[in-house]
C-alpha cells in the first residue's frame, strides 16, 4: 500500500454500514466561503481576562452535542480589537481540540452577548447546504470520536490539530436527508434526555440526603439527648449539653505540607516517600472514598529533609485547602503532603474517622472562608481557627458507624442510578451512530421523502 493510500485511510473513520449514497467530505470543506469560517479561537492570556464585556467560550463549555453554560470569563472591546479576535456567531459549530473526549462539538447558542472562543476551540461556520444539527450529531458519534482520539498528539495534554481535524472525512448525504436524520434524532434523544434528567435529579436528592445524615450526626441532631446548648458556631448550631466544642488543633496536631525545590535534581532522585498532592484528590470528590494508600507522586528523603515537608503517621487526616478546596481523607500509611493540604494528627480525644466526617460536614464553612477568584484558598490562620463538636470517644465511634451504615445504603441506590444513566447514555450514543452511518432507514419514517429530487 502506498503512503498516499495510508494517509487517505487515516483521514477516514470506520463508518460501518454507511449509505452508498453518502459523500465522504473533509470537515474543513463543510465551511462556508469567506474569512474565519474554519479557524481556531484566540489565544487569550490571563491579564486580558475581565469580569464583563465579550464572553470567552472555552473547551469546558463544549459537551458532547450540547453547550454547557458555565464560567464567566470575558475580554474588553479594546482587547478584542488589539488581538484581532474572531467573533463567534450563534449557530456556529464549536469543536474542542482537547479531551474529554477530543473532537466533541456543540452549536453556539444565542447568549444575548457577544462571544469569542479560546484557542483550543475550532469555529466552524457551515455552508447553506449543510445542516448544523446533523454535523453535531455526526461529531458525537462513536466512529468519529474514536478516530479523533487516535489522531491526537502531545505529551501531558494531548491535542487534535485543526489541520488533522479538518482532513477527517465524514459522510454527507443530501441536505433534506441530513434534516430528516436531525429531526428523527431530536425526537428520540429528547425522550432519553428526559429520563436521564429525572435520574440526575434523583441522584442529587440522594446526595443531599447523604450530606444531611452526616451533618445531623456530627452536630448531635440524631443523639437522644434531652438538653442542648448553643455552640456559638454558625455551622454547628446547638449540640448536646454533654458535648464539648473545641478548636480542632487542641485535639489534633495541625501540620502543613511543602514541595521540595524542583530546580534541585538531587531532591527528585530515589523518590520513595508517598507524597499527597492535588493529583490525588479526584477519587475523594464524591465523598465515598475515605483512605488513601498510594499516591501518584513521591519525594525523596533528601528532598523532604531540605524542605518544609515531613512524614506524617498513618491515620493522619488531610484536607485540601487550595485549588480543589475542602476534600478530605485519611492516610493509610505514613505520607507527606504538598503545601496544598492541612493535615491533622489526631490525639487521644478524637478518632480520625470522626474528624473526617467533621470536615465532610463543613462545606458551608469552607465556602465562607475561601478567598481568591481564579485560585481559591483557605489560608492557614483560618484553618487554625476551625472548631469541632466533640462528643465522648465511644459516642464518636457510634456516630461513625451510624453514618457509614446509613450512607452505604444511599451509595447502593446512587450506584444503581448511575448504572441506569450509563445505559441510557450508551443507548443515546448508539442511536446517534446508527443514524449518521445509515443504519436507520429514514424512508420508513412517517412523512419522510428520501433524498433530494
Amino acid at each position: 500500500m502506498s503512503s498516499d493510500n495510508k494517509l487517505t485511510e487515516s483521514r477516514v473513520p470506520n463508518w460501518d454500514a454507511q449509505s452508498s449514497d453518502y459523500d465522504l467530505t473533509p470537515i474543513k470543506r463543510l465551511a462556508t466561503y469567506g474569512r474565519n469560517t474554519f479557524v481556531d479561537g484566540d489565544w487569550i492570556e490571563s491579564p486580558y481576562i475581565t469580569d464583563s464585556g465579550i464572553r470567552l467560550i472555552q473547551t469546558g463549555n463544549i459537551g458532547v452535542g450540547e453547550f454547557i453554560d458555565k464560567g464567566d470569563r470575558y475580554i474588553s472591546q479594546d482587547t478584542f480589537e488589539e488581538l484581532d479576535c474572531t467573533e463567534v456567531q450563534p449557530g456556529d459549530i464549536l469543536i474542542s481540540r482537547l479531551a474529554d473526549p477530543v473532537g466533541r462539538a456543540c452549536i453556539a447558542p444565542d447568549l444575548d452577548e457577544r462571544m469569542i472562543a479560546s484557542v483550543d476551540v475550532v469555529i466552524l461556520r457551515t455552508r447553506e447546504d449543510i445542516d448544523s444539527e446533523y454535523i453535531v450529531n455526526l461529531l458525537s458519534s462513536e466512529p468519529y470520536l474514536q478516530h479523533a482520539d487516535a489522531l491526537c498528539r502531545g505529551g501531558t495534554m494531548q491535542r487534535l490539530s485543526r489541520s488533522m481535524l479538518g482532513n477527517i472525512r465524514v459522510p454527507i448525504p443530501s441536505y433534506s436527508y441530513q434534516s430528516q436524520i436531525s429531526n428523527k434524532l431530536e425526537q428520540e434523544k429528547s425522550g432519553i434526555d428526559r429520563l436521564i434528567e429525572s435520574l440526575e435529579d434523583m441522584r442529587e436528592t440522594l446526595h443531599e440526603r447523604r450530606n444531611q445524615i452526616i451533618q445531623k450526626s456530627i452536630t448531635g441532631k440524631i443523639v437522644g439527648a434531652e438538653n442542648h446548648s448553643e455552640s456559638s458556631v454558625d455551622w454547628i448550631g446547638k449540640v448536646p449539653e454533654h458535648w464539648d466544642v473545641v478548636r480542632t488543633r487542641f485535639v489534633a496536631e495541625l501540620h502543613s505540607g511543602h514541595t521540595p525545590d524542583r530546580s534541585n535534581d538531587e531532591y527528585w532522585e530515589d523518590t520513595n516517600i508517598p507524597w499527597v498532592t492535588t493529583s490525588d484528590i479526584k477519587p475523594f470528590r464524591k465523598g465515598r472514598k475515605r483512605y488513601i494508600h498510594e499516591t501518584e507522586n513521591q519525594i525523596s528523603e533528601l528532598g523532604m529533609e531540605n524542605s518544609g515537608a515531613h512524614l506524617l503517621p498513618e491515620g493522619t487526616v488531610f484536607l485540601s485547602r487550595t485549588a480543589s478546596v475542602g476534600f478530605s481523607g485519611i492516610m493509610g500509611q505514613p505520607m507527606a503532603t504538598s503545601q496544598d493540604f492541612a493535615n491533622w494528627v489526631c490525639g487521644d480525644e478524637i478518632t480520625p474517622e470522626y474528624l473526617l466526617y467533621v470536615f465532610r460536614s463543613m462545606d458551608q464553612e469552607f465556602e465562607r472562608l475561601m478567598q481568591g477568584s481564579t485560585h481559591q484558598t483557605i489560608y492557614m490562620p483560618d484553618i487554625r481557627s476551625f472548631k469541632t463538636p466533640l462528643p465522648p470517644l465511644e459516642e464518636q465511634r457510634e456516630i461513625v458507624e451510624h453514618i457509614e451504615t446509613e450512607t452505604e445504603q444511599l451509595w447502593e441506590l446512587i450506584d444503581r442510578v448511575d448504572e441506569t444513566i450509563d445505559l441510557l447514555e450508551e443507548k443515546r450514543q448508539a442511536l446517534i451512530t446508527a443514524a449518521v452511518t445509515g443504519q436507520i432507514d429514514m424512508s420508513k419514517e412517517k412523512g419522510v421523502i428520501q433524498g433530494d429530487d
